[in-house]
């Protein structure tokens, strides 16, 4: 089975290929990938049909085949009886029923054109994204190419071509229950093939879009509309392409917050000073799981060269082993990748389906009353999807609240403040939003498909709500993108909070051995052999101050090395004689002067210029990079970094509140850019 990771880099591959000037997605009916519906959907790449000629005679003989069933006298569903619960009637005018189940289904509530005169609705709460009707033009174009709809070329060539000339039709949000197909949605489609003046298109010009009917943009663009032969209405109609096309853009945006979720977690790792063993391969050699095994070599990929990551180590102090958010994430992210190939091989099947009724058999002259418009496949796939959402979304907020709770983070200052923790609390917003987003996440992933009703005269029982499913999935994938964007913004101050303090205390090791030498010079039992001792007890206690403003984190520091000092003397002699009770009260002062100085300049020297990404793995460091210089997200310094506290800024820049910072991140994962330095350093797989 080929890896999560092998199998998004082949999308990601054949991406940039369509980015290159002239490419071409080309139909065939049977190969379309999820890696096409994006290009097609979101960078507008140009669409054809692969072998015309070809497909053209396909096409051909499923018309002819359906008119020889007419000819018998056939009753064929849809053509020359009613629909649904009203299939018991009969009609001979074939061409006004496709027109006339047009028209019962342009119901849908929309944004009202006249408020929006000749300018562009904007996508609002009624209406379906523009590069989710894309997508659905496409699908249904790839479908009606397998020849068993009934349906002439010349309406797919007219889909290809207002699809080429970017003419989007204004589809409700609402009011599919994907069961007949996403009949609703698809009628609008048909309008505009039939150019209804009461239909509504919006039109890209000159980068920006218009709004107009679909009469006059097929006008405009010198496009004659076409009416509707027998069974083209219903074969346009009769479709799971609308919620396939949601469920594509979901699912892909989906694989990608599954690896940014594994990079985030690396980057914890780090920040936490976690261990590279957590992610062993003898682990998962013991517990083969596919998923697992990835993840666990994803992580280690990423923490290559980290110098924040140790291996295990058999002396540590503290905790003898990683909490469960960094330990078991191979554990807990493995199935979700193993979730994720399971749906995607659901939805690029449904890409390539003939997924309407009746379908025609051509090789045995017959007609086929079934269900392939039951779009249950695509309901299960996004019931999966947003189920691996609340996993990743849980393990990232696991990771955020020990990071910033000093109890947990071992030694990072609470709320990863970078100056006093008595007036500065820098992300506990963010802790507080990473709360909320993730238990919206989490009430999203509960089942669509256990609130189906009975619909249509009783005929619609059992009906699939896959495009509710696939909306609820995209309201999933928003979430967990700010959970993301906010956990990075997170992740990238503590990281630069542990660089400072592990530059601090090397420093300050170093300074401290030397004031001890030159402190305790005549005394043989605390000479500078038992420096490591003491040093260890400074170091402890600088992790367990965590809490207290910088000064009086070093007070306490230098008062804790005193009472041990003193307390190791007095067990060795029982009475400390009054020259080293003089010594150690002169160490504690000396002790406190230093920690508070150095403390003060390494964090200015820091601040000045971070050292971070020196400390870190390859694929982390790169992450790191980019959000601090590619999106110009700061070190995060305090108070001072309000808007409205003067100050210079060090940048030039006027300041920014915690939210815009969050917000660049959080619109670069949606729209690409944050995976672009993760591409580049995961490799081949």
């Amino acid at each position: 089975m080929s890896s999560h990771l092998g199998h998004l880099q082949k999308t990601w591959n054949f991406l940039e290929r369509l980015a290159e000037p002239n490419s071409h997605v080309r139909l065939d009916g049977d190969s379309l990938g999820l890696g096409a519906v994006v290009a097609v959907s979101r960078s507008s790449t140009k669409v054809s049909v692969l072998d015309p000629e070809q497909l053209a005679q396909r096409l051909e003989e499923g018309m002819r085949t359906l008119t020889r069933l007419l000819e018998r006298n056939e009753q064929v569903y849809g053509v020359n009886t009613g629909c649904g619960g009203n299939s018991d009637t009969r009609t001979e005018q074939l061409r006004l029923l496709q027109h006339s189940f047009l028209q019962h289904h342009q119901c849908g509530i929309l944004p009202d054109p006249a408020s929006a005169g000749s300018g562009a609705v904007e996508e609002d709460r009624h209406s379906l994204s523009q590069e989710t009707v894309r997508g659905t033009i496409l699908l249904r174009c790839n479908s009606l190419l397998r020849g068993h709809s009934g349906v002439r070329i010349e309406i797919i060539d007219f889909l290809l071509h207002v699809l080429n000339e970017e003419i989007t039709p204004v589809i409700p949000l609402r009011g599919s229950i994907s069961a007949s197909g996403d009949l609703t949605p698809l009628s609008y489609i048909g309008g505009l093939i039939e150019g209804n003046p009461d239909i509504y298109v919006q039109v890209r010009e000159n980068g920006k879009g218009r709004l107009m009917t679909a009469e006059a943009a097929l006008q405009q663009a010198n496009i004659s509309p076409l009416s509707l032969n027998a069974k083209e209405g219903l074969g346009i109609m009769n479709g799971t392409a609308v919620s396939a096309a949601a469920a594509s853009l979901v699912l892909y945006d989906s694989h990608n917050l599954a690896i940014l979720s594994q990079v985030c977690t690396a980057m914890a790792t780090e920040a936490l000073v976690g261990t590279v063993d957590n992610y062993h391969e003898f682990i998962s050699e013991c517990r083969p799981h596919p998923g697992q095994k990835e993840v666990a070599r994803n992580i280690r990929s990423c923490l290559r060269g980290s110098h924040l990551s140790p291996e295990t180590d058999v002396n540590k102090l503290g905790l003898a082993q990683d909490r469960y958010a960094l330990r078991t994430a191979p554990q807990w992210i493995g199935p979700q990748l193993e979730d994720l190939l399971n749906a995607d091989r659901q939805i690029e099947i449904e890409l390539n389906s003939a997924t309407d009724n009746p379908l025609i058999d051509v090789s045995r002259d017959r007609f086929h009353h079934g269900g392939n418009f039951q779009a249950v496949s695509v309901t299960s796939a996004m019931e999966k999807v947003r189920g691996v959402l609340v996993m990743l979304g849980k393990i990232l907020l696991g990771q955020c609240n020990e990071l910033t709770n000093p109890c947990l983070s071992g030694g990072l200052p609470p709320n990863l403040c970078a100056d006093d923790p008595s007036v500065s609390f820098t992300v506990k917003g963010l802790d507080i939003h990473m709360t909320a987003y993730y238990s919206e996440l989490a009430y999203l992933a509960n089942s669509v498909a256990s609130h189906i009703q009975t619909a249509e005269m009783g005929n619609q029982s059992v009906n699939s709500l896959a495009l509710v499913s696939a909306r609820c999935t995209g309201q999933s994938v928003q979430l967990l993108s700010m959970m993301c964007a906010a956990h990075l913004y997170v992740l990238c101050q503590a990281l630069d909070l542990r660089v400072l303090n592990l530059e601090f205390l090397a420093t300050a090791k170093a300074k401290s051995r030397e004031l001890y030498g030159k402190t305790f010079t005549t005394d043989n039992e605390l000479g500078d052999s038992h420096f490591e001792n003491v040093w260890s007890q400074i170091a402890s206690t600088w992790i367990d101050t965590a809490q207290l403003d910088p000064s009086n984190r070093c007070e306490k520091v230098a008062a804790q090395s005193f009472a041990y000092l003193m307390g190791k003397k007095m067990v060795a002699t029982a009475v400390p004689s009054s020259s080293f009770c003089s010594s150690t009260k002169q160490w504690k002062e000396k002790l406190l002067l230093l920690l508070c100085d150095l403390y003060t300049h390494t964090r200015a020297d820091f601040t000045a210029k971070p050292s971070t990404p020196s400390y870190l793995g390859a694929v982390t460091r790169s992450t790191y990079v980019f959000v601090r210089h590619d999106l110009a997200v700061p070190f995060h310094r305090g108070v001072s970094d309000h808007p409205t506290i003067a100050g210079d800024s060090d940048t030039g820049e006027s300041k920014k509140t915690v939210g815009s910072h969050v917000t660049r991140i959080y619109v670069a994962v949606r729209n690409g850019d944050l995976m672009k330095p993760v591409k580049a350093m995961l490799g081949p797989h």
